[in-house]
């Protein structure tokens, strides 16, 4: 068990006019989407999302079935922290509060690979393509819920590959349901175009953003759901550091 500690308020954002070379692109931290935007009127957030407390890391997951394949473990990725206390797989959201952004869907894919889904956490627009496949060669299931409804519920042998669309909102939970309790994944379906998944660092960055307010949501699956108006400035960056303290009440 370590502690992190750090002086912070909860969520604080700073817009800087010079200093973007201080953190890296987009795409060598976090996946991130646009409506298109581009030139002199937007901006970009960048930030942190760190965790503060006495923190433990998860105990690895005990396999029931299949061990001569999976083995009798496999990594816990529900909180995974660096050593400074950053969160990965926190997924931020940007909700423009004076306009309807366009959205366009994408194509994803969820994977079994070593007895495990992947990626665990990722997040796509409404009308996206999910690609299922298996690349075991034990039987999985890929159990999809949204809230308590199951959106589908397909069987997998490795040879199988299956495509879905995602047609609403929310937070998906998906399981293994052949016995393969350790299994677990998620994926955020949302109706903005701005959005990013923090990387191992709990870093993120979103760029091509329209100047204007937001109505930020930070979501993590063990440490809930944070909200945040915040501005973005034309030909700026605005910093943001999202702090979740480990004595909170987990959902």
């Amino acid at each position: 068990m370590r502690t992190i500690n750090r002086l912070s308020t909860v969520l604080t954002v700073v817009t800087w006019i010079l200093g973007w070379a201080a953190y890296p692109s987009a795409g060598t931290v976090a996946e991130y989407r646009s409506d298109g935007s581009k030139g002199k009127d937007t901006g970009k957030v960048v930030g942190t999302v760190w965790l503060v407390g006495a923190y433990e890391k998860p105990a690895r997951l005990k396999v029931f079935k299949n061990r001569d394949f999976c083995g009798p473990w496999v990594a816990n990725e529900s909180l995974l922290v660096s050593n400074d206390g950053g969160i990965q797989n926190t997924v931020l959201i940007l909700y423009p509060t004076d306009r309807q952004a366009r959205t366009l869907p994408a194509n994803i894919s969820l994977d079994n690979r070593n007895c495990a889904f992947a990626p665990h956490v990722q997040v796509a627009t409404v009308g996206s393509e999910l690609r299922l496949k298996n690349s075991d060669p034990i039987l999985h299931t890929v159990h999809a819920r949204l809230g308590k409804e199951t959106l589908f519920n397909v069987g997998l042998p490795k040879w199988r590959q299956v495509t879905k669309t995602l047609t609403r909102s929310g937070i998906i939970r998906i399981d293994c349901d052949v016995l393969h309790t350790w299994m677990s994944a998620a994926i955020v379906v949302t109706q903005s175009p701005y959005f990013t998944l923090t990387d191992q660092h709990g870093r993120f960055v979103i760029e091509q953003l329209p100047a204007g307010e937001y109505e930020m949501q930070t979501w993590h699956e063990k440490l809930g759901t944070r909200n945040q108006r915040i501005h973005v400035t034309e030909s700026a960056q605005t910093s943001v550091d999202v702090v979740y303290g480990l004595n909170q009440k987990m959902p």
